[in-house]
């Protein structure tokens, strides 16, 4: 007992000497910065370039003394030089002031320095700020596109979104070549995981060369249509079409459930939780269905620009370079690129012409969103069908009031942006080579390649070189320093 008493004693004498000796509060909400003599606390209203600004100061000694006094100044460490002018410190109260006059004539990384003096002993504190060169409301638009990834959740018109063992069997499926009518073409022929999930060719090539280029199913899982024209309503019926397509994998109904039946029927009694049924074409729904589920895990990894974009929301440091930041205003700023690369996958999911012609071959011409909503409504995967899950049809009121139009003519979907310095050539038909092919082909855009119904959004936006290149920048910093599929 005498022992209990004694080192209940000890703790509570040393609780004493913590809270007389260690602990101060300054009467102030904002950024805390502590020493071992003083915490210290700041606040300001938004720091916008070359205008003047001040700051709310709070500070307390932990001995318990008052503090006497307090000096402000900011630098750029990196640039090695200050402000161009003094800050004046006003006292408010006992550990209390407020500096006036403050000024960041240029954006980039500033330090705020405060030296805080009591009873003869001083200390420094520094805090790292970041000064953007982008207004408010500039601000505003880079932070919609995040934050990322998003939060997964599922499709309600597939079952088996989700589920584990569905997973297993779609990517059992995407690299399986008895699916296609000949052996030997696998969805991986065309989406190669060592190529960020396409195949780097201007136009498909499964069992002949098709129209359109690959477009990469990492990130599939965030759209709203796919395919270039939209002709499909979700990634489980977009999954089914190439099974079915001649010139790509040349199956059918009938051998897709015979294969299944024959390879993969424990699988997909575990995937679907149920033996696999004697409808051929409910089980080539449910093969669509088992590779949307593999294909919604492919999602890119975290950016150079999603730690610049979470940097800025937290007016934090980051190492995002400088010409990515200019080419960022241009994206979001005169060259308007926002308007169709929008939120965080850099796109509004809807279709637009792009000046690029629409001529498939001699003879033959892409309409693209044109015919592509024609077929949305005769294709009987659609979310109007029996094969969606969802029985209140939650998803599927794009599907239901989709109108078609003549200026849908030449239009395209607008691809995601994120990880398309690895998705090289780019645009529907694989027309451009680079990212800067694509940069100069808006840069020099010719109007009269436009649709003489469709929108008026584009406009040639006369870039300069440099400027061309700092757009290049940007794309590139959307994806991530290592590729995680390789």
């Amino acid at each position: 007992m005498e022992k209990r008493r004694s080192r209940l004693w000890l703790a509570f004498a040393a609780g004493l000497i913590c809270k007389s000796g260690g602990a101060c509060v300054p009467p102030l909400e904002g950024t805390r910065l502590e020493s071992p003599r003083h915490v210290l606390v700041f606040k300001s209203a938004p720091i916008a370039v070359s205008e003047h600004f001040s700051l709310e100061i709070a500070a307390c000694a932990k001995s318990g003394a008052a503090p006497e006094s307090l000096k402000v100044d900011a630098h750029m460490p990196e640039h090695r030089h200050g402000m161009n002018y003094a800050p004046a410190v006003k006292a408010l109260g006992p550990g209390r002031w407020r500096a006036e006059g403050l000024l960041f004539h240029m954006p980039g990384k500033w330090e705020f320095v405060f030296e805080i003096a009591t009873a003869g002993t001083t200390d420094r504190l520094a805090h790292p700020i970041v000064l953007s060169q982008f207004s408010a409301d500039e601000v505003a638009r880079i932070l919609q596109h995040g934050p990322w990834p998003p939060a997964a959740r599922r499709d309600p018109s597939n079952r088996v979104s989700g589920h584990p063992e569905a997973v297993a069997l779609g990517e059992k499926l995407f690299f399986e070549p008895r699916l296609s009518g000949t052996g030997s073409v696998l969805c991986a022929t065309c989406h190669a995981p060592f190529r960020a999930f396409q195949d780097g060719r201007a136009r498909a090539f499964g069992l002949q060369e098709v129209d359109r280029n690959t477009p990469s199913v990492l990130n599939a899982r965030f759209y709203r249509w796919y395919g270039w024209d939209g002709s499909h309503d979700t990634l489980w019926s977009q999954s089914v079409r190439p099974l079915l397509d001649a010139r790509e994998m040349n199956a059918s109904a009938a051998h897709v459930a015979r294969a299944i039946r024959e390879l993969l029927g424990v699988e997909y009694q575990k995937a679907f939780d149920r033996p696999v049924p004697e409808d051929d074409e409910a089980v080539l729904v449910d093969v669509g269905k088992a590779l949307a589920a593999f294909q919604e895990t492919l999602v890119s990894g975290r950016t150079p620009f999603d730690e610049f974009r979470d940097a800025l929301e937290k007016n934090t440091v980051t190492d995002y370079p400088a010409a990515a930041q200019r080419g960022l205003k241009i994206f979001i700023g005169k060259g308007n690129c926002s308007v169709c690369h929008f939120g965080p996958h850099f796109t509004n999911g809807e279709f637009a012409d792009t000046g690029v012609p629409f001529f498939a071959g001699r003879g033959r011409v892409d309409s693209g969103r044109h015919e592509g909503i024609k077929r949305l409504r005769s294709n009987p995967h659609n979310l109007l069908g029996r094969f969606n899950d969802d029985a209140a049809r939650s998803t599927a009121t794009g599907t239901r009031h989709v109108q078609l139009q003549h200026r849908n003519f030449g239009e395209f979907r607008v691809p995601g942006l994120r990880n398309v310095a690895q998705t090289a050539p780019y645009m529907h038909n694989g027309s451009l080579a680079t990212l800067r092919d694509v940069v100069r082909h808006y840069s020099e855009l010719n109007e009269e390649r436009l649709h003489a119904d469709g929108e008026r959004v584009l406009k040639p936006l006369k870039l300069s070189e440099g400027e061309i290149e700092d757009l290049v920048t940007l794309l590139e910093s959307l994806s991530p320093q290592a590729d995680r599929f390789r």
